[in-house]
C-alpha cells in the first residue's frame, strides 16, 4: 500500500483495447496480479511502468494515472452578500487553524479555489479545485482600497510561498469578517484625523484581547465625484440631501456613507435619503457617475481621476489594514507586510494619482485591551 492516491483509468483503456488482465501483462513482463492491483488502486506503477503502459494503449501517461482530488474541505462559510447568494463557487483560505470560504459573484469570472457541495448552518463542505498545500499560501483581505488590487499582483509575483484574494466590503463588514476569523487582514479608513492612534481604538473595540498591528497602505482623499465640468452645479455635502439628484449609495457601515451621512445631518440637517444606486466600492462609486447612472456619490479621488471626473476633497484619510500579531508572524501574512513595506511598492504608489505612499509598511503595534 501508499499514501499516494492516484485516480487511475488503466481498466478503461484495457478494456477499450480488448485485452485482458492476462494479455496486458504479458505484454508489460508482470504478473496479472499486479495488474488488478494496478487497477484497484492499491498499488501504484514505478515510473517505468506506468511509461510502457502507455506506450501499450498509444496514450499519454496524464492520460492514465492523476492525483486524486483531495477530500471536501469543511469551512466557515462567510455571509454572502446581495450579489452572490446563491453563488456556489468560493475562495478559500486558512484562518487560526480553520478554513474559511467566502462565495464568489454568481456572474463573476475570478477563479474559484471550490465548489460548495453542501451547506449547514453557517459550514460549508468545499470540493477543492486546487491541494490544499496551494489554498493554505492563500490570504483574505477584506477592505474597499482599489490599492489591494495591486498589492495582490506583487504578492503573488514576488513570493511562491503566498498569494492574496481580495475581497471587497466596507469598514464594518471588513473589521466583522476579521472578528469572525473568516478573514487574515481588514483595512480600515476614517476620516477626521486621528491617525494609526484612531485605527487602533477601533480595532480594539472589535477584537478585544488580542495583540493587534496597524500596517499603514496608504493615504488618500475622499470627496464627492461628479461629471465633468459638473453639470449639476453640485457645491458640497447638502447636496446628498437633494431629492432631484440621484446620489451613489454604499453599505451600511463603509467610510463613504458614514462620511455622507455625517454631512447631510450638519449641513443639511436632515437624514440621508435611502434612494439611488448602490455601489461596492470606490471605483464603482465613480463608474456609476461617469455612465450617467448617478450625479454624485463619495468616493476617493483616485477613483475619480481614473474615470475622468472632477473632485470635491472633503476630508483625508489613512487607510490602514488591521491583523492579529500572531497570525501577522506566519508565512503567508507576513509575505504581505513586506510588500508593503517595499521601496518599490512606496515609490508605485507616489505614482498614481490621488494616493500618498510616504507611509505605506508602517506598522503600529496595538497591545491587547
Amino acid at each position: 500500500m501508499t499514501d499516494v492516491q492516484l485516480d487511475n483509468r488503466v481498466r478503461h483503456y484495457r478494456k477499450a483495447n480488448r485485452m485482458s488482465q492476462q494479455k496486458l501483462a504479458e505484454a508489460l513482463g508482470v504478473s496479472r496480479q499486479a495488474i488488478h492491483a494496478i487497477e484497484t488502486g492499491s498499488q501504484v506503477p514505478s515510473t517505468s511502468l506506468g511509461l510502457r503502459m502507455a506506450r501499450v494503449f498509444g496514450c499519454a501517461v496524464e492520460d492514465l494515472f492523476s492525483l486524486a482530488a483531495d477530500p471536501a474541505i469543511r469551512a466557515r462559510l462567510a455571509p454572502a452578500g446581495p450579489d452572490n447568494q446563491a453563488s456556489s463557487r468560493v475562495v478559500l483560505g486558512q484562518v487560526d487553524g480553520r478554513w474559511a470560504a467566502h462565495r464568489l459573484p454568481s456572474l463573476g469570472i475570478t477563479a474559484a479555489d471550490g465548489i460548495i457541495a453542501g451547506v449547514d448552518g453557517d459550514e460549508a463542505d468545499v470540493t477543492p479545485l486546487a491541494d490544499s498545500a496551494h489554498l493554505e499560501r492563500n490570504v483574505l483581505v477584506a477592505g474597499c482600497a482599489p490599492l489591494l488590487g495591486a498589492v495582490a499582483q506583487r504578492v503573488g509575483a514576488r513570493f511562491s510561498d503566498a498569494r492574496v484574494t481580495w475581497l471587497r466590503t466596507g469598514n464594518r463588514n471588513s473589521m466583522g469578517l476579521l472578528a469572525g476569523g473568516l478573514v487574515h487582514m481588514a483595512g480600515l479608513h476614517l476620516s477626521g484625523g486621528g491617525g494609526a492612534e484612531g485605527t487602533a481604538a477601533v480595532a480594539r473595540r472589535v477584537l478585544p484581547g488580542r495583540r493587534l498591528l496597524v500596517v499603514n497602505l496608504t493615504r488618500w482623499r475622499q470627496g464627492l465625484v461628479v461629471a465633468a465640468g459638473n453639470p449639476r452645479g453640485i457645491s458640497g455635502g447638502a447636496d446628498l440631501a437633494n431629492s432631484d439628484l440621484r446620489v451613489v449609495r454604499r453599505e451600511e457601515g463603509s467610510g463613504a456613507q458614514a462620511l455622507a451621512t455625517r454631512l447631510v445631518e450638519a449641513e443639511a440637517d436632515c437624514a440621508l435619503p435611502d434612494s439611488g444606486p448602490m455601489a461596492r466600492g470606490h471605483l464603482e462609486v465613480a463608474n456609476l457617475v461617469r455612465c450617467g447612472a448617478a450625479d454624485v456619490g463619495i468616493a476617493i479621488e483616485g477613483a475619480a481621476l481614473a474615470e475622468g471626473l472632477d473632485f470635491m476633497p472633503l476630508t483625508e484619510e489613512r487607510f490602514d489594514l488591521v491583523v492579529p500579531a500572531d497570525i501577522a508572524a506566519k508565512t503567508p501574512v507576513s509575505r504581505v507586510i513586506d510588500a508593503l513595506d517595499d521601496a518599490a511598492f512606496r515609490t508605485e504608489v507616489s505614482h498614481l494619482p490621488g494616493y500618498d505612499g510616504s507611509m505605506s509598511g508602517q506598522v503600529t503595534t496595538v497591545d491587547a485591551a
